[in-house]
């Protein structure tokens, strides 16, 4: 639960996002290719960029929209050796957006042009510009070599990330406080920063603070907020939510209890492969109409995860 090794590099969400923000210059005027963009009007979008680079030859914001059409495969089909290409020339005119976007293409067999020599220069020069979605995955990368003096560069690269509100930057600096890793080691920190990340929307960082709501670890104990943490993080599908949620159901803690649902919950979790022996024995137990009331709520439970996992 508290490790970093499977914290993912974040590129398409967040390029979609703090990339696709639109250059601030600009602000005042309506601009056209990024409102088609954000409507959803990608033909358009790329029409109104490409007229926009025919004007002027220097316009790197509008070469970085087109890469991410490409990328993305947003109303034309995706071809992530264009997408490269476009990225580079907005990179070359100096867009930041389009350096980390470059970054991210290099580290991709995809792109045609694999370097990850480069990308790392690209993405120290995106983290040093201050680009949130550069500074997570170099600290990542800086994490990986396990050293002292790159653990707290790291953490001063997720803390920039955490201020633009990137839920992973958050639940990976409550995993670093918990383990006393770049920082000094304290439950308290990493409680503040894990119900950081899950106001944020984490899922990750939902399950970490329930878990220390419940057991009062760096926070004040409270079952009931863990209880409707676990309960929001098992309708979004995390299997560690669904299992502790039932047990929550199962002895009523935090939460009225309901043996139903506590089946209900358990089936969900098992699903997705996280098994529980006393749970099972627990099920085992209802009478066949109420096994069959379980598995129903399950299945409607089972396919809301599967439509909403990213």
């Amino acid at each position: 639960m508290t490790r970093l090794a499977g914290q993912a590099l974040l590129a398409g969400a967040l390029l979609a996002g703090a990339l696709l923000a639109g250059p601030a210059e600009a602000a005042s005027t309506p601009d056209l290719a990024y409102g088609a963009y954000q409507a959803g009007h990608y033909r358009r979008a790329q029409a109104e960029a490409l007229k926009r680079i025919e004007a002027d030859s220097s316009d790197a914001a509008a070469m970085t929209l087109v890469g991410e059409l490409y990328r993305q495969g947003l109303g034309v089909a995706p071809d992530q050796k264009v997408a490269t290409e476009w990225y580079e020339r907005a990179e070359a005119r100096g867009d930041i957006n389009a350096a980390f976007a470059l970054a991210t293409q290099l580290l991709d067999e995809k792109s045609g042009k694999r370097d990850p020599a480069r990308a790392g220069k690209l993405l120290e020069k995106a983290a040093a510009a201050g680009h949130p979605a550069a500074n997570y995955n170099l600290a990542l990368a800086l994490l990986a070599a396990n050293r002292e003096a790159e653990d707290k560069r790291a953490v001063a690269c997720l803390e920039i990330a955490a201020k633009s509100q990137i839920g992973d930057a958050m639940h990976a600096l409550g995993v670093l406080a918990k383990q006393g890793r770049g920082m000094p080691e304290s439950e308290e920190v990493a409680a503040r920063w894990m119900k950081q990340a899950a106001a944020a929307g984490n899922v990750p960082g939902e399950v970490e603070y329930a878990i220390m709501l419940f057991n009062g670890t760096g926070v004040e104990k409270d079952e009931a907020a863990a209880a409707s943490l676990f309960r929001r993080a098992a309708w979004e599908g995390n299997p560690i939510a669904q299992n502790r949620l039932a047990k929550l159901y199962q002895f009523g803690l935090g939460i009225a209890p309901d043996t139903i649902e506590a089946a209900a919950w358990h089936l969900a979790a098992r699903s997705q492969g996280l098994k529980d022996p006393a749970l099972d024995d627990m099920f085992e137990r209802l009478k066949p109409e109420q096994q069959a009331r379980a598995a129903r709520m399950a299945a409607g439970r089972i396919s809301t995860a599967v439509l909403t996992a990213p």
